[in-house]
């Protein structure tokens, strides 16, 4: 008898994960007062942030366990290979998707990468694509781990207000979870899950 092979959990489609990044980027972008003009670009630009990923090594993007710290390394090259493929377009949707790119790993007290800014120095799409992003990864799941409830997934959040995020940004995703959710709902519909 063969021995059973490990399967992963199963992780996001890329179109469904895609779409949701950018539904719930847009709306807080709108929660948080920006013009109607900027929030259909942030919209057609988060899903970008992660495009420097097509620079990486397989090997390094599908590990099923945690990466060495080299590994790690490597991974958060990701961001100025995006901000590389992506700036100097005339495309102010584009324009944007780098600009997201380079910023989304930046965290609120300047731990973050590639250049660890801090608090408003961090681009307001950087701030707002940084909750959205981390939030779905939590819920769904990853080649190296399985999702975690809605519920686990806001606490983690909430934990990270002022330390990994915005603080205003995660209060206007707490309050308007119930609306989030509905979001990601819709784009799940669409896809047939």
């Amino acid at each position: 008898m063969e021995p059973k092979q490990a399967v992963a959990p199963p992780g996001p489609t890329t179109g469904p994960h895609l779409d949701q990044i950018g539904s719930i980027s847009a709306f807080l972008a709108g929660a948080v007062g920006m013009s109607p003009t900027t929030v259909r670009q942030i919209r057609i630009a988060a899903p970008m942030r992660d495009v420097g990923k097509i620079g990486l090594p397989g090997s390094i993007l599908r590990k099923p366990g945690p990466l060495t710290p080299s590994q790690r390394t490597e991974m958060q090259r990701h961001a100025q290979l995006g901000f590389h493929l992506l700036s100097g377009s005339h495309s102010p949707e584009v324009e944007m998707g780098a600009l997201i790119a380079l910023t989304h790993h930046e965290r609120w007290d300047g731990t973050g990468y590639p250049n660890q800014l801090a608090g408003t120095q961090i681009p307001i799409e950087g701030r707002i694509v940084a909750v959205a992003d981390v939030f779905d990864a939590l819920v769904s799941g990853r080649v190296y781990r399985e999702g975690v409830s809605v519920t686990e997934a806001a606490r983690v959040i909430q934990a990270g207000s002022g330390t990994h995020f915005d603080p205003q940004i995660v209060e206007v995703f707490l309050r308007d979870l119930p609306v989030i959710l509905g979001l990601r709902d819709l784009g799940q519909e669409r896809e047939g899950r």
